[in-house]
């Protein structure tokens, strides 16, 4: 192919243009397209270098070089290596845009030029470089980079002119090549959606749905990494499941992220996607080092949320990290398409979820029931033997007692059976709390009445020290009484008689702080954690593995927290919150 000095006339210009534009046309795909119009401006242009990139309007910035030509095999190659920052894409758009077009780097120690612009051309061996940009409509689509890197020489005025209308012509040809390319992408994302659509639903297991995902992401984006980052109980992400590729160190397990250094990296954008090119952007050299020795070099991080029904919203659990081990600039399809496939198959997840949730909340409730229905009716029912025994003569006050103890049975069965109802509706999302302004202290006051005469059974005394004149709260007044019975009926069952209960209430900002106390034989060390737990069966009496889990529910739908504090020996305080609404 001739080289531009040999073109001594406009008639071989213009041979030679519409050459280049047929073989462009004529290519069966971007790849190649921009492959020959590259090696053709090289040979053309006599340069040392020639690369493309697309600019990526929303996110105004430029790819990654696409296609590159090299004279030779000593010329630096920026192909899969070379990130420009976010400050010099915004610096080279407005350049190009602006009314002469194409942009001209003949001194890279210009003024002009921040020290970083000049590093950058340094490290990519850049003396000299001609950027022409390719429009569409007036819309910047993309740019050939001609560069210099040994020879000083720049190409000539008359070397200018003729790429002007190289580039208005190339223009059409680059733009169907992309919107094809772009048609293609979205159709084989939508194929990769519907394939998963139909293999994940088959799952029963929701946990098998993230081994799927992150595989699926691996093959989609040609990485040889994908994790899935679980949320510990510290805020830091750890590996949970990892799709590998190319025989890299496993992370599974280990934490990527600590709460700190996400928070320094994610900024005020937790809760959104969050996208490195370069780990050389992350300021801090620690984070940086931790990554670059796990040959992280780029990555996307993106939140998935998972609706909880007791709190009515969405709750970021986990996040998907996709990773490259080359410096990659992530374009405004591949973010979206992380988007689209990741909240697809999280609504599938959560729907997995939910049913064998709701199926277990069913075979639960029912195991339950079964067990502390058992043993006041067998109670019950020997009580009711030893009087159907007496004779009909005999005295009602000598069954009395009995009598007694049928009732307060049956006052504890009505108990329990609201207690599971509720627990059960409460799970399913269908619980709908009755919210009005109440007088907290006069719930506190029923709630004591109601509890009285356990009390006095047990010859324990309720004492309430609660502060005067605490703002009327937005909540459900049956509900929150419901957790200080719970409360009072658990310190007086699980404690030997004559202890004290200590009910306090008062106001801390914009909260009420709540608690009840007792000077009991307190919570054992191996019993703590399984204190809230649903249904527990460990060394349970009626209703006692459902109160307090349901009082965490009942505070949580509220708004509030609910803790306890415990010394064996010497007692158990539980304290719980309920948040102070200005407008209700």
């Amino acid at each position: 192919m001739a080289n531009f000095d040999e073109l001594n006339n406009q008639q071989n210009k213009q041979e030679y243009l519409k050459d280049i534009i047929i073989h462009t046309l004529t290519s069966d795909s971007l790849d190649e397209a921009i492959r020959n119009i590259t090696m053709e401006l090289g040979k053309l242009f006599n340069a040392d270098r020639v690369h493309f990139r697309f600019f990526d309007e929303s996110l105004q910035s430029f790819s990654e070089a696409i296609e590159e030509y090299r004279k030779n095999e000593n010329i630096p190659s920026v192909k899969g290596k070379m990130i420009y920052p976010k400050e010099f894409d915004i610096f080279l758009k407005d350049k190009l845009t602006a009314q002469d077009h194409i942009f001209i780097i003949d001194d890279i120690n210009a003024p002009e030029y921040s020290e970083s612009f000049k590093q950058l051309f340094k490290n990519l061996d850049i003396n000299n470089e001609i950027i022409f940009p390719i429009f569409y409509l007036n819309k910047l689509e993309s740019a050939f980079f001609i560069t210099n890197t040994e020879s000083p020489e720049l190409l000539s005025r008359q070397n200018l002119d003729f790429l002007l209308p190289v580039a208005k012509q190339l223009s059409i040809g680059t733009h169907l090549f992309e919107l094809n390319e772009r048609l293609n992408k979205t159709a084989g994302y939508e194929k990769i959606i519907r394939e998963a659509v139909i293999e994940v639903r088959a799952y029963d297991n929701p946990e098998k749905v993230f081994e799927y995902l992150v595989n699926r992401l691996a093959d989609l984006y040609s990485v040889n990494r994908v994790s899935h980052l679980h949320l510990d109980p510290y805020r830091n992400l750890t590996v949970l499941y990892e799709a590998l590729r190319d025989n890299i160190r496993e992370l599974k397990g280990e934490t990527i992220f600590t709460a700190k250094s996400f928070k320094e990296i994610a900024g005020h954008i937790e809760e959104s996607i969050i996208v490195i090119n370069d780990i050389n952007q992350i300021k801090n050299t620690e984070i940086r080092d931790c990554l670059d020795k796990d040959d992280i070099k780029a990555f996307m991080l993106y939140p998935f949320e998972v609706f909880t029904p007791l709190m009515g919203v969405k709750k970021i659990e986990d996040r998907i990290l996709v990773c490259s081990n080359v410096p990659r600039k992530w374009s405004a399809q591949d973010i979206e398409a992380l988007k689209l496939i990741i909240g697809t198959i999280m609504i599938i997840y959560v729907d997995i979820r939910n049913r064998n949730e709701i199926r277990e909340i069913e075979e639960t409730f029912i195991a339950s029931l079964v067990h502390d229905l058992k043993s006041p009716l067998y109670g019950e029912q020997k009580a009711l033997e030893f009087i159907m025994s007496r004779k009909p003569d005999t005295n009602i006050q000598s069954i009395t007692p009995y009598l007694n103890d049928m009732y307060m049975t049956n006052e504890e069965l009505l108990r329990l059976i609201t207690n599971l109802l509720t627990v059960y509706s409460l799970e399913l999302g269908q619980h709908e709390l009755k919210k009005e302004p109440s007088n907290i202290n006069k719930i506190i006051d029923n709630a004591v009445r109601s509890m009285k005469p356990l009390a006095d059974d047990n010859e324990s005394r309720i004492n309430v020290d609660t502060q005067e004149k605490l703002v009327e709260i937005g909540m459900d007044p049956d509900e929150i009484k419901r957790v200080f019975a719970n409360l009072i009926s658990n310190a007086i069952k699980h404690n030997p008689k004559g202890i004290e209960i200590n009910i306090s209430a008062k106001r801390t900002d914009d909260e009420i702080l709540l608690s009840v106390s007792d000077n009991g034989v307190g919570i054992s060390e191996s019993d703590k954690p399984k204190m809230f737990q649903r249904y527990s069966t460990a060394k349970r009496k009626i209703g006692s593995g459902l109160g307090l889990y349901l009082s965490k529910q009942i505070i949580g739908h509220h708004g509030g927290k609910i803790w306890f504090e415990s010394e064996e020996g010497k007692g158990t305080t539980f304290y719980f919150t309920l948040p102070i609404t200005e407008n209700m």
